[in-house]
This record gives structure tokens, C-alpha cells and sequence, in this order.
């Protein structure tokens, strides 16, 4: 809520506004902000934690949507990697995998 404040202008939401909550994620065009910004909080934490650019990858992205929990799964997936040669990537599941196969249809749609 910060974040697309911040971006966007939008009011933060607050849990003493539930109705502005629902609308927000029910309407396209706010929900959509949401979710970027949830997404760029994930690079950001693999950028920061583990020292990991995930941003090329949408299906990695969107796996971590998916998932949730993201500062805990970087800082995991880095403790995994201290010491290694060659640090390991996030593993998508199959919603990154549907993401990353379909993307070829996805991508028009998006830019």
C-alpha cells in the first residue's frame, strides 16, 4: 500500500476501510498497481537479500506472487547460497511455468 501510494498517488489502504480495500482489489485498473507493486517488491528482495536479479524471469515473478513470503524465501534461498561457486535460482511452480510457456501470448498484452 506504500509503495502504489507513493507511485501512484492512491490513498494507502487501511484496514479500518475495508470497502476501499475490496473496491481496490476488485476494480482493474487500481488491483493492477497492487500487483506490480507486490512483484517489484520481490525483485527488490532478491536484489537485496540475496543478491539475485529474478527481474528477466516472469515466471519466477510470478511463482513468488503466487507463493507470498518472499523477504523470508531470500533470505533461505541466500543462506542455501553462502559459500556455493554458483549461486542456485528461485524454482518456479507450475503457475511460473504456465506464465514463462505462455509468454509469447502474454507479452502483447502488456506492453
Amino acid at each position: 500500500s506504500d509503495l502504489v501510494s507513493r507511485t501512484s498517488g492512491y490513498r494507502k489502504l487501511n484496514a479500518d476501510r475495508a470497502p476501499e480495500i475490496y473496491k481496490s482489489i476488485m476494480d482493474p485498473d487500481s488491483t493492477l498497481q497492487y500487483m506490480a507493486a507486490v512483484i517489484r517488491t520481490s525483485i527488490d528482495a532478491y536484489a537485496n537479500i540475496a543478491g539475485l536479479d529474478i527481474s528477466k524471469n516472469p515466471g519466477i515473478t510470478a511463482t513468488l506472487y503466487n507463493l507470498g513470503d518472499v523477504r523470508q524465501r531470500a533470505q533461505a534461498l541466500a543462506r542455501k547460497n553462502a559459500g556455493r561457486a554458483k549461486p542456485l535460482m528461485p524454482e518456479e511452480n507450475y503457475y511460473g511455468w504456465l506464465v514463462n510457456s505462455k509468454l509469447a501470448e502474454l507479452a502483447p498484452l502488456v506492453r
